[in-house]
């Protein structure tokens, strides 16, 4: 059977052969271009067929993104959510308490081993001493999103003509730190909004004088409480003119201001009074909606979105976003609206694994429809500092600058440098004039200090010529 079968198929072979020779050349040539066109039209649709499976193909790629408390709010993780349901790009969130994040950042980028992207403060005259941009991190320059950054916000996020970071925060009025307070509250013990820190006073202790704690300070988180040292800034400003180019020529110190000492002074009168509180060194940044939902507090040093932001937080709470209003801190008695032009921003580090996977996230983030719906759904936030962009109305912003003398002013930690990055220092020693193991006046020294060292190691010729 076998001997048979390998017969046959050697005659029908040796056929095949015979009629082959016997085909017309022409027929041969059109055959031939007939196969090489089969052939190219394959490999043309193999190739087609490679390059949109390239198109479809989802990455496995999972950038890390290390950031402080408070810093990445809900409508990022939703986009980011996106992000990964279209590209396979996961993204991982690594939140560090805002006392340890420094610390951290620099730990890991002294050993080159920094995060695919960094969630950090920016700032034009603290962005080389914070992040050393030209050693850790990508220039982003190039990025169409780049050029759609608002003046002065974009000077934030540059250093020395190029753009390093991506300021996805509210660098406007609305993300002004301002005295909150609960109107109803208010109301009901027939109390103004103090314009003047005498009037904080008064309205504090008849607060207190019926059983409710003035203020909520979340002295906890180690950042909070040192606000009104930095955001009163313009104030004593305007009581010193030209105090922010002495400081930063190192003509003058902080500890020889006496509206520094002052202002020290006021902000530890209000812990000594009692009107933070009892607890206030055990209460939280984000325990404060609820806190404030009781009604067991009337005030807060927080942004004018406050009420808004209350209302979508707390379902249950007795008070909706009309209840809440602000006026400008009133330190110094103080009537300036002070303002930021800096925030947390987002950096890619240059020798990360996943350089292009980051700038393709921050891409999708700058994205005109992404912008509008961080904005829209970011009740703490209502302007972004990117150009297209429908900014919210703000309410209590107007209020604020309708109550105050119309004045805006850079806050401290914008305008002198080698003071942002001290702010956990800053924040400890504050903690510890509350506790009365330090004086005002050495904390103001101990803040000298530290700007001496970091200009020194930055070798400012205002401090080593």
């Amino acid at each position: 059977m076998k001997k048979s079968l390998a017969f046959y198929v050697i005659i029908i072979g040796l056929l095949v052969l015979i009629v082959s020779a016997c085909a017309p050349s022409d027929s041969n040539t059109e055959n031939t271009e007939n196969t090489e066109n089969t052939n190219n039209t394959e490999n043309t649709n193999n190739t087609n067929d490679s390059s949109n499976a390239d198109e479809n193909a989802k990455s496995d790629v999972t950038l890390s993104v290390v950031s402080s408390q408070d810093q990445i709010l809900d409508a990022e993780l939703e986009l980011a959510k996106r992000f990964e349901e279209e590209t396979g790009i996961a993204i991982d969130y690594q939140i560090v308490p805002s006392d340890q994040f420094n610390s951290l950042i620099n730990a890991r980028l002294n050993a080159g081993e920094g995060p695919d992207l960094i969630v950090s403060q920016a700032g034009k005259l603290t962005l080389k001493s914070t992040l050393d941009p030209e050693k850790n991190l990508a220039d982003l320059s190039n990025e169409p999103w780049a050029a759609t950054i608002k003046e002065p916000f974009n000077e934030s996020v540059s250093h020395d003509g190029k753009v390093y970071g991506l300021p996805l925060w509210d660098l406007g009025g609305s993300g002004t730190w301002v005295l909150v307070y609960n109107k109803q509250i208010f109301e009901e013990y027939d109390l103004t909004p103090p314009s003047t820190f005498d009037e904080l006073l008064a309205v504090s202790e008849t607060l207190l004088e019926n059983g409710i704690t003035p203020i909520y300070e979340p002295g906890a988180d180690g950042w909070h409480h040192q606000l009104p040292l930095m955001e009163m800034g313009p104030r004593v400003a305007e009581l010193n003119p030209g105090m922010y180019d002495q400081l930063n020529e190192n003509e003058v110190t902080l500890a020889e201001n006496e509206d520094m000492v002052t202002l020290v002074e006021q902000v530890l009168e209000l812990v000594e009074k009692g009107y933070y509180g009892s607890e206030y060194y055990s209460n939280t940044y984000a325990d404060m909606f609820n806190a404030m939902s009781t009604g067991e507090y009337a005030m807060m040093f927080d942004r004018s979105s406050f009420g808004k932001e209350l209302e979508d937080n707390v379902e249950d709470s007795p008070y909706t976003a009309e209840d809440f209003s602000a006026v400008v801190m009133p330190f110094l008695d103080n009537q300036i609206l002070n303002v930021n032009p800096q925030g947390p921003s987002k950096f890619v580090y240059k020798d990360g694994d996943h350089v292009e996977e980051a700038k393709q996230f921050l891409a999708y983030l700058a994205e005109p429809d992404n912008l509008q719906y961080f904005l829209d759904q970011s009740s703490r936030f209502s302007e972004l500092p990117f150009e297209g962009v429908t900014p919210k109305e703000n309410r209590v912003l107007e209020e604020i600058k309708a109550n105050s003398n119309g004045q805006e002013g850079t806050v401290m930690q914008a305008g002198v440098r080698y003071i942002d990055p001290q702010w956990t220092d800053i924040g400890q020693d504050l903690m510890a004039v509350f506790q009365g193991s330090m004086e005002p006046i050495e904390l103001l020294e101990a803040m000298d200090a530290r700007r001496e060292q970091q200009a020194i190691a930055e070798s400012d010729p205002a401090w080593t010529d």
